[in-house]
């Protein structure tokens, strides 16, 4: 608190015409498995303190505001910060932004984390999320080969000089793993996951799901054929589909005219043999980064889209509310069980080696590492290698979603999209 207090008192003073100050208190538990053993805990507790200073400035009578960040760094003399904070108005000097006010003063007592993880210590939740690894279902072939378990709490204060004064605290539990199978083939398969709370049920089941897909991977003995196929997207890749209209809505990107959209518009198209998107903007925390309050917003309602979103200086620019970038998307769940989706013919995408969306055009895609092609009375061939290349614009009006659900930290949704007539490239 005293060296916020400090930087407050010497940012008033340099002269600056506007200024944001994060302050980022971070304590962790950090835990790094090989196999089943603990190989190394670590616990930490760190503080970090950002200014971003403005400096206006006019051009040929066109009027600018740059901006520049600088890290305050523990032990700095007021003389340095003091340097610090001039050469950073210096190097603002040179951007050249048309100039943008700081969103309107917003001032909050400490909104405390809402998340059952904040009811835990660290370790406890670290050694629940432990647990749960060592439960997770696997035998000599198929396992756990390596894991990182983290377990981070936050404490963030914001403000401004218009007098923004916000403070939250946010909790999450993250990590990552490597699943491998050694026979019939040697393979391994890495996960990600992140949740805003201790749902170890829903860790414990992509722990066992990675171990499962690393045992199909090592019996794919082939590609799949090329041609045209019904695609099945689960889990993180209907998350990165859906990105297509969370970033071709973002004023950051409406501004500069890389996306025409505009709020009202129908940007699903003509919804032929599919369903209507009904998709929402969800927070992650109570404040954006320049402390604007954040809350559930409808991005698209059966199709129109409703919100053009993001930050303050784009929607200066294009005189509309700034919202905030938010990192969540919430859609409705469709009304297929996912056991009707898996017809014959159909190849589940289970893993890619990186499934990327374009927001520019809508192609969508990536290199195959584990598909599943289901034939008929239930049989399933495990497939590797080729690549998957459709578009969203082509499909958007024949997507079916799951009526199941999944949720993690950035998404809430069908576990499962149906992409019809998607394009392979294989043997």
């Amino acid at each position: 608190m005293e060296q916020i207090e400090q930087m407050i008192s010497i940012l008033k003073k340099s002269g600056l015409d506007a200024w944001r100050l994060t302050s980022t208190r971070t304590r962790a538990a950090e835990l790094y498995f090989i196999k089943d053993k603990l190989d190394m805990p670590r616990f930490r507790d760190m503080s970090e303190l950002c200014a971003e200073v403005f400096r206006d400035f006019e051009e040929d009578g066109k009027k600018y505001r740059g901006s520049t960040r600088i890290f305050i760094e523990p032990g700095m003399t007021p003389e340095e910060i003091e340097k610090k904070i001039r050469d950073a108005a210096y190097a603002a000097s040179f951007v050249k932004n048309p100039w943008y006010p700081l969103p309107e003063k917003t001032v909050s007592e400490r909104v405390a984390s809402d998340s059952d993880l904040a009811k835990m210590t660290l370790q406890e939740a670290a050694s629940a999320a432990a647990d749960t690894l060592l439960e997770a279902s696997g035998d000599e072939t198929a396992f756990i080969n390596s894991a990182e378990i983290f377990v981070r709490r936050l404490d963030v204060r914001i403000l401004d000089s218009e007098g923004t004064d916000v403070a939250y605290g946010l909790d999450r539990l993250s990590g990552e793993f490597v699943a491998q199978c050694t026979s019939p083939a040697d393979v391994e398969q890495f996960r990600q996951f992140s949740f805003a709370r201790a749902d170890m049920a829903a860790l414990k089941a992509k722990l066992e799901e990675g171990i499962r897909d690393a045992w199909l991977r090592a019996q794919a003995k082939e590609a799949p054929k090329a041609g045209k196929y019904d695609i099945i997207l689960t889990g993180e890749n209907v998350r990165t589909l859906l990105e297509f209209y969370e970033q071709r809505s973002a004023s950051a990107m409406i501004y500069p005219q890389y996306s025409d959209w505009k709020a009202g518009d129908a940007v699903q198209g003509d919804v032929t043999d599919g369903e209507k998107l009904n998709i929402a903007l969800m927070p992650t925390r109570p404040f954006s980064d320049e402390g604007i309050p954040m809350w559930p917003r409808p991005l698209m309602e059966e199709g129109t889209l409703l919100t053009i979103h993001g930050g303050a200086r784009f929607a200066s620019y294009l005189e509309i509310e700034p919202t905030g970038e938010y990192e969540k998307l919430a859609l409705d769940c469709g009304t297929k069980p996912l056991a009707d989706l898996r017809r014959p013919g159909t190849l589940e995408a289970v893993s890619f080696s990186d499934f990327q969306m374009d927001p520019m055009d809508g192609h969508f895609g990536g290199e195959l590492r584990l598909g599943l092609l289901r034939g008929e009375h239930g049989k399933m061939t495990a497939l590797s290698g080729g690549s998957i290349n459709g578009s969203i614009l082509a499909s958007q009006g024949r997507l079916i979603f799951s009526r199941e659900r999944c949720e993690d930290s950035t998404y809430e949704g069908p576990l499962a999209v149906l992409i019809p007539d998607v394009t392979v490239a294989g043997e």
